[in-house]
């Protein structure tokens, strides 16, 4: 199980797709689970079910997203620097100077560097002040304009992501890498749909990739409606809490200790009884979680939760440092029970378990 972890997490790590441009992962999501049967809806989102599965049973609902952070080309100056707009939340202080790679629509792919002034040439006051994004560039090496469009293809609305090679750290359990928001899900949500593939099921087992999570959760949307849901588990790379700068001993997100159970974040109040039921079956099996309250953020599951009449949803993750940067960490162990606990709770999910989610008329 861990050898294939660190493959796909490898995988889909290096694999490039900002919001809007999610193509390559997508490729990458429907070659991992050949034999599925695949339907997709008109944004891009893409399902993956089971043959097998019973048509009656309740529709259980894995998903992840597949877009990561990026940019997008807004302006390509005379001297052919690219001036951007960022596609979901970048803090500016972790971007300049980054590596990154531009994605050409002419299917190039060109790599490039943040710009930035060397703390010599800087004005007095200067370094102490940020950059905001809308002030920065890239530099892919073009001479002008017209070399960078008509030599290297590069147009407008031409997307841009970091340049991050996967690594294991000293620590053997821990990998460095980009997008692990959230091609870890991606990874759990394959590994996953490949591990219970001919195991029968009391219930219909949907895997669902979904689009521009990052820029609003707007494919969750879209996905939902293609899915149908009773009940759906988010899987996730959500922010670690256990680094400099932040009260460690409060950690609700620390590497190390397991499965991340989310009660909510401000654009989701996870179902109460779903969360108890989660929860109670993690303890069962033995299975390392942590469960966690946010005051900030959102997932696919504000979407999810109020698609129709409303479905129980709550959020899987692995707690990941770093993440909307270019470098992010995470421990190999923690999605080890993420595993685990998806395993548990896709065979629990049977007809019995999820009406009571949701039967709130007492007779």
């Amino acid at each position: 199980m861990r050898t294939e972890a660190e493959r796909l997490l490898k995988l889909y790590s290096e694999t490039p797709g900002a919001s809007g441009n999610e193509e390559l992962v997508r490729k990458v999501f429907c070659q991992e689970l050949q034999g599925h049967v695949f339907s997709a809806d008109r944004t891009g989102c893409v399902l993956a079910a089971r043959e097998e599965d019973p048509v009656e049973g309740p529709r259980v609902m894995l998903t992840a997203h597949m877009d990561e952070v990026g940019f997008m080309v807004q302006n390509i100056t005379k001297t052919g620097f690219i001036e951007i707009v960022p596609l979901g939340g970048w803090w500016p202080h972790v971007v300049l100077a980054q590596g990154v790679t531009l994605m050409a629509s002419r299917g190039r792919v060109i790599p490039g560097c943040v710009a930035s002034i060397p703390p010599h040439q800087l004005g007095e006051g200067a370094a102490a002040k940020v950059m905001p994004l809308d002030k920065m560039s890239i530099d892919i090496g073009a001479e002008s304009r017209e070399q960078a469009t008509e030599e290297f293809g590069v147009q407008l609305g031409d997307s841009i992501v970091p340049a991050t090679k996967f690594q294991q750290l000293a620590h053997p359990d821990r990998y460095l890498g980009k997008a692990f928001d959230n091609r870890v899900g991606m990874a759990l949500l394959t590994q996953s749909m490949r591990a219970l593939a001919g195991e029968k099921l009391s219930n219909r087992l949907l895997g669902v990739a979904t689009v521009q999570e990052e820029v609003g959760c707007r494919g969750a949307v879209t996905a939902s409606a293609l899915a149908k849901p009773d009940v759906a588990l988010v899987l996730e790379g959500p922010p670690a809490d256990d680094t400099p700068g932040m009260n460690r001993d409060d950690a609700q997100g620390a590497l190390g200790a397991g499965v991340q159970i989310r009660i909510m974040d401000p654009r989701a109040l996870s179902s109460r009884r779903l969360v108890e039921f989660v929860v109670a079956q993690a303890k069962a099996a033995g299975i390392a979680h942590q469960v966690t309250v946010r005051r900030g953020g959102g997932t696919d599951a504000s979407s999810i939760h109020l698609h129709d009449q409303g479905v129980p949803s709550i959020v899987l993750g692995v707690p990941t440092r770093y993440i909307h940067s270019h470098h992010s960490i995470l421990q190999i162990t923690d999605c080890l029970e993420a595993m685990k606990l998806i395993d548990v709770l896709v065979r629990a999910l049977d007809a019995e378990a999820v009406k009571g989610l949701t039967d709130f008329l007492e007779v």
